[in-house]
């Protein structure tokens, strides 16, 4: 990625903002909290886009048959503060906007975990052990830069397509730090690799971060689940090659899923948002009325799941009863058979 030349001074003095800050916590004159239980953290250097949601599922599953976990996070966008625990509140009333898109999203679809929310990581943490003192393992999701929590396990995601090492600090790039910063990680995931990725691109990449030696280095892609029906609408209506689309996405880089879906149905159009945008009412009434543009039965309304979060739970969701509407899941795997090779590295941790 190239950087905006003008902007590189502030993109200096950004990095350089944030690289004293992780010394400080180096060297101790900031303290860092470790949980008295294992916490596995994961994040990015980017500010979006890197899969790192699909990424905290998959800890979730491979993790809640055995083990008493719970996720903690800021809840980006959400607007309460301090630490909220979704699994106290009624369903009827739980929102995005109480516990963030995201972490919504890890309780819809995981009840039996206990979810969590709270900008202070460390205060989280301590309230989530106060009530539930036998959990085993908490899951810190997006906490690469909450430096106030050490992790057991450090997970750092980055994007195939956009590494950070091609990447700057912000305003010039998309980095939340320096990329020397990526060398505090425990293991690198690189996502969203071709699914045909071949061992030279793997070394190739593999060079192009160098890694130090105590750390691990994985590649993931990604697989699209079966489409999923959202309201009763959906769940009446019947899927065929014919179906078109209305596609709506709020997410960094929803290129791959236009071209997934496009492979399957005609996409008669795609309103795209910038990542986490609460949907206006205004805007719910453009989509409605592009959807009923003509008396076709066989048409959907498609998005992401986490994007669902702010259109089912809330006021919104009233404004769709009559479309019938989907979210497409997404999952990752690893490429060159290495996911024993990774189980052996959490556990080990």
């Amino acid at each position: 990625m190239r950087p905006q030349k003008l902007l590189y001074p502030f993109a200096l003095i950004y990095g350089t903002v944030a690289a004293v800050r992780r010394w400080l916590y180096r060297i101790g004159l900031l303290e860092a909290y470790q949980a008295p239980i294992l916490t596995i953290g994961v994040g990015n250097l980017s500010v979006g886009g890197t899969g790192k949601t699909p990424h905290v599922e998959y800890l979730i599953r491979l993790l809640s048959n055995q083990y008493k976990i719970a996720t903690l996070s800021r809840g980006y966008k959400r607007k309460t503060k301090g630490f909220v625990l979704a699994n106290d509140i009624d369903s009827q009333n739980l929102s995005a906007e109480m516990i963030g898109d995201e972490s919504l999203q890890f309780y819809t679809k995981f009840p039996h975990i206990k979810v969590a929310v709270d900008e202070k990581r460390k205060d989280g943490i301590q309230q989530l052990l106060q009530c539930f003192p036998d959990l085993q393992y908490i899951i810190l999701d997006d906490c690469y830069q909450h430096l106030q929590v050490k992790p057991n396990l450090n997970i750092l995601i980055t994007e195939y397509q956009n590494p950070y090492a091609k990447d700057y600090p912000l305003p010039a790039g998309r980095l939340r730090e320096f990329r020397s910063a990526a060398r505090y990680a425990d293991m690198v995931m690189v996502s969203k690799c071709p699914a045909d990725m071949t061992e030279a691109q793997r070394s190739e990449m593999a060079q192009l971060l160098k890694l130090q030696d105590y750390q691990q280095l994985y590649f993931t892609s990604m697989r699209y689940g079966e489409l999923t029906a959202l309201n009763e609408c959906g769940k009446q209506h019947q899927i065929s090659p014919q179906t078109e689309v209305v596609l709506l996405t709020a997410i960094a880089h929803p290129e791959p899923m236009e071209k997934y879906l496009s492979e399957k149905f005609k996409i008669i159009h795609h309103y795209r948002f910038a990542d986490h945008h609460y949907f206006s009412a205004e805007e719910i009434a453009e989509i409605q009325k592009t959807y009923f543009s003509e008396k076709n039965r066989n048409r959907i309304l498609v998005t992401t799941e986490k994007d669902s979060m702010r259109l089912i739970y809330g006021t919104l969701s009233k404004h769709l009863e009559t479309i019938p509407l989907f979210s497409l899941p997404i999952e990752p795997y690893f490429l060159f058979q290495d996911e024993d090779r990774f189980l052996r590295q959490y556990r080990y941790q």
